[in-house]
């Protein structure tokens, strides 16, 4: 008996509550919905206010990483020959004038060997000569005091001091060429790698015969043809480097989407070898015409890489924020209701009263919609909870309709 007068209690209560609801919401024309402050304080509505944003629209395709061209450069030998060192691997990050290998060079060796034969033979004739000049000097200091003295003819003094003088240019010219001689000797075999004086610190016994190939920037070897025992000729590329400083994105671009992409605008760029790491940059070059064996073009985005975390061969997902400098009025998933061929949202009109109002959606972009028509910027509409006010209003329709 307690159970059954229990049930009924619950029952009229029930009944009490759906009858507070429904007098708490009505329907005073085709597309408004008023709700009493009791049922606007129950339904915990959002209220959102539509805000502009810029007609940016978001592209998601592939992209690519490679190496940036203008920051490419290959390697050859200026001479013919084997390779007697090889001093890098693949993927080695090397510093400008480091050495990259050793050339078997003979000229190295023919001009060391001429500077040393003719260094040799210019010091033996700076010592004759200067030997010679010792000798006639001691002879004009004797023949000076004689003639003071009336003993010797003054055309003897004449003569010697004469000779003198020829033997003091002869010393100045040899030294003059020795000068010449290891400047001229020293450039040449710059022009190989090799140190002129490095060369002769190491003893004349030694003659060098390579010729030491340096790397003339800074970079990563991302190319290599040659081993040791390879016989090379200065035609042939040896290595190639790259500064990945700064890296190339290549962007695949499919025929619906060009005419939305220009230069200039941002892109974003991850790769799953590094996932936890976004990559920004700008496209600057957009391929004239489509790949030979695709329906796809090729826009292409600089990316600084100063930690030469990207590596060439990277692939991973790009995307390409467009942007046509105008703005639109945004509007959230959330706001949005649809029922038929309509998509509509509920304006707030004042505290508990809402509108239906049908609108023209434009482009997706986020969670939600940039709107051509129906909506301007400063309106309120209903984010959560908008579905409630649909159902109400859908209600009333029916029930009119019947």
């Amino acid at each position: 008996m307690v159970f059954f007068t229990t049930c009924i209690n619950l029952i009229a209560c029930s009944q009490q509550n759906s009858n507070v609801s429904s007098a708490s919401i009505s329907v005073p024309g085709h597309n408004q919905v008023r709700l009493s402050k009791q049922a606007l304080d129950s339904a915990q509505l959002e209220i959102l206010t539509i805000k502009s944003r810029p007609d940016q629209v978001k592209i998601s395709t592939t992209g690519e990483i490679k190496a940036d061209e203008n920051r490419v450069f290959h390697i050859n030998s200026i001479v013919a020959g084997r390779v007697m060192k090889d001093n890098v691997v693949l993927g080695k990050v090397i510093a400008r004038d480091e050495q990259l290998a050793v050339i078997q060079n003979l000229e190295v060796a023919r001009t060391y060997g001429d500077y040393i034969h003719q260094a040799h033979q210019n010091n033996i004739d700076i010592a004759q000569i200067q030997a010679r000049l010792d000798l006639v000097k001691k002879t004009v200091q004797r023949l000076t005091r004689l003639s003071q003295e009336g003993i010797v003819a003054e055309k003897d003094l004449l003569s010697s001091e004469n000779q003198q003088k020829l033997l003091e240019i002869d010393l100045k010219g040899l030294r003059e060429h020795a000068l010449h001689l290891k400047a001229e000797s020293k450039a040449l075999l710059a022009a190989y790698g090799v140190s002129l004086e490095a060369e002769e610190k190491k003893g004349l016994e030694h003659i060098n015969s390579g010729s030491p190939l340096l790397s003339p920037r800074s970079g990563v070897v991302i190319q290599k043809n040659v081993t040791v025992g390879d016989v090379v000729n200065p035609s042939q590329i040896l290595y190639v480097v790259a500064d990945l400083s700064q890296v190339w994105l290549d962007i695949a671009v499919y025929d619906k989407d060009l005419e939305k992409i220009k230069e200039g605008q941002p892109i974003t760029f991850r790769s799953d070898s590094v996932p936890d790491t976004t990559f920004t940059g700008q496209i600057n070059y957009i391929q004239p015409a489509a790949g030979d064996t695709s329906r796809t073009f090729l826009a292409r985005a600089v990316l600084p890489n100063p930690h030469l975390i990207l590596k060439p061969g990277m692939f991973g997902q790009a995307e390409i924020f467009t942007n046509n400098n105008k703005t639109f009025p945004y509007l959230p998933d959330k706001a949005l209701q649809k029922y038929g061929n309509e998509n509509f949202v509920f304006v707030q009109i004042d505290d508990g009263r809402f509108e239906k109002r049908v609108v023209t959606l434009g482009d997706r972009i986020d969670d939600g919609y940039f709107i051509a028509s129906g909506i301007i910027p400063g309106e309120q509409v209903v984010g959560i909870g908008s579905f409630k006010l649909k159902s109400e209003l859908l209600k009333s329709e029916i029930g009119q309709n019947e």
